[in-house]
């Protein structure tokens, strides 16, 4: 597995984001996985090691986090927020 604490979130979703269409396959197997194993890599920025998070992915969990109660806002800085009080630092922003 791809460490990611270092790996920024795409700023918006790439060309060929699957949650440009939610009701994909391959959205539905993402969000499956986002949701109870790991971050997703963009498909765009080179897989599978990739340079950035999937923004559709991220925004999927920070959705997530928020109906759990667990950050304030759907927001990156919401969860930057939480991390930072986690002390667990957040992801570099993107050049």
């Amino acid at each position: 597995m791809t460490p990611i604490h270092d790996k920024p979130t795409m700023p918006a979703k790439c060309k060929s984001c699957p949650f440009r269409n939610p009701d994909s396959a391959l959205a539905q197997d993402v969000t499956m996985r986002v949701t109870d194993q790991a971050s997703q890599m963009c498909h765009s920025s080179g897989w599978p090691e990739g340079t950035h998070l999937c923004r559709g992915a991220r925004d999927v969990q920070l959705t997530m986090f928020h109906r759990l109660g667990f950050i304030d806002a759907p927001t990156d800085e919401a969860w930057d927020a939480k991390r930072d009080k986690l002390g667990i630092g957040k992801n570099k922003s993107p050049e």
